[in-house]
């Protein structure tokens, strides 16, 4: 549909034929054909990693069951998410598979099982923040490779630049998120907490970069 009212949007102002519509958005079509190579690849590893598969998920889970307190569920639960997210390049993909198990090891490590309790939410909240940090940092998902490709910018580049910023907040995130949030410290504490980190080291670490340096 967008390529159709694209289409008639120029016919209408009268700036390019339809001859020459159409093979400029096959060439466009063509400079694409890198990044869907690379999606077929990452969507085939993500196959893998089902539970029909090599059922990543429950095997994290059976190592994790009896080896870890309460408290650091959702720290944990956060970087699994972000390693399997990175690993897969599928944000969806590693929610699907990690969200059950998580909740899960969530009741059998709390005493007194709560779904509104500190640990359940905060375990929850981890699946997908985690996933969304792996994801962002993944050179093989969809959204890295298509961001790259369409800015025409060099694909490991983006990558490596783009990496530092996600680990930060990530960071910042567990510290002043994740763990104080399973000792049942209120998120009215942790948010202006994680700004006054990020604003700090900001100011602290940050520079300016001349244009084209």
């Amino acid at each position: 549909i967008g390529l159709l009212l694209t289409v008639l949007g120029h016919l209408v102002v009268g700036r390019r034929s339809l001859s020459n519509q159409f093979r400029y958005a096959a060439r466009g079509a063509w400079q694409m054909m890198p990044a869907i190579l690379i999606l077929w690849f990452a969507w085939a590893l993500s196959a893998m990693t089902d539970d029909g598969q090599l059922n990543t998920g429950g095997y994290l889970a059976n190592v994790l069951t009896d080896r870890i307190s309460p408290e650091t569920l959702p720290t944990i639960v956060f970087l699994i998410a972000g390693a399997v997210a990175f690993s897969t390049g599928t944000s969806w993909g590693t929610m699907a598979i990690l969200t059950p198990l998580a909740i899960d090891l969530a009741f059998r490590l709390v005493s007194n099982p709560d779904p509104s309790g500190p640990i359940v939410l905060a375990t929850c909240g981890s699946v997908l923040a985690g996933a969304i940090f792996g994801d962002h940092c993944s050179p093989i998902s969809d959204t890295t490779v298509l961001s790259s490709r369409a800015s025409g910018c060099d694909h490991v580049a983006h990558v490596r630049t783009q990496m530092p910023y996600a680990q930060i907040a990530g960071g910042v995130s567990m510290r002043v998120g994740t763990l104080p949030a399973s000792w049942g410290i209120s998120p009215w504490f942790s948010l202006p907490a994680g700004l006054v980190c990020l604003a700090l080291i900001i100011r602290w670490f940050g520079r300016t970069v001349k244009h084209g340096s």
